[in-house]
């Protein structure tokens, strides 16, 4: 009876609602966001490479310095040959090559000031015919580790420093 009472009401339809909204075409925040996070994965890769290529050198030199026994024959020369190679896998071998003596030693003290003040006189004894003893020996390698770990990679303004 309600629709004869009104019958303009009754030529009305229900009420259709649209349709819902889709995930599809993304907005513009979107595709920038994902090109940001596909570029910062893409620097964080390219700088993993590079410091993993970076340190190689100081972890060749690490493993090959574990390798050396405290009763290797020639133990200071085994080292001192050891940390200029180590140096010069960062640098070009005319800087480091030459240095020898004091010029080494001060240069060595230039990259870790905090070296182990025994470490040039242990070395200054690849000179000396006989063995060091195992005491010396173990601060010799200990001295020669804790110099690769703190100096390796060799930092940038330190490079240049006590070249002679």
């Amino acid at each position: 009876m309600q629709a004869a009472s009104q019958p303009a009401l009754a030529n009305l339809q229900d009420i259709i609602t649209p349709a819902p909204v889709g995930i599809w075409p993304l907005a513009y925040g979107y595709y920038l966001l994902a090109l940001l996070v596909l570029m910062l994965i893409a620097a964080l890769f390219i700088y993993i490479k590079r410091r993993g290529k970076l340190l190689a050198a100081k972890r060749e030199a690490l493993t090959l310095l574990s390798k050396v026994t405290s009763e290797a024959p020639q133990l200071p020369l085994a080292v001192n040959s050891l940390l200029k190679r180590s140096a010069m896998s960062y640098l070009p071998r005319e800087q480091v090559a030459s240095l020898q003596g004091d010029a080494w030693y001060a240069w060595l003290r230039a990259q870790v000031p905090s070296m182990d003040p025994m470490l040039p006189s242990l070395l200054e004894k690849r000179f000396q015919a006989g063995k060091l003893s195992p005491s010396e020996a173990t601060q010799l390698l200990d001295g020669a580790k804790a110099w690769l770990q703190q100096a390796l990679p060799l930092k940038a303004g330190k490079e240049a420093s006590c070249s002679h």
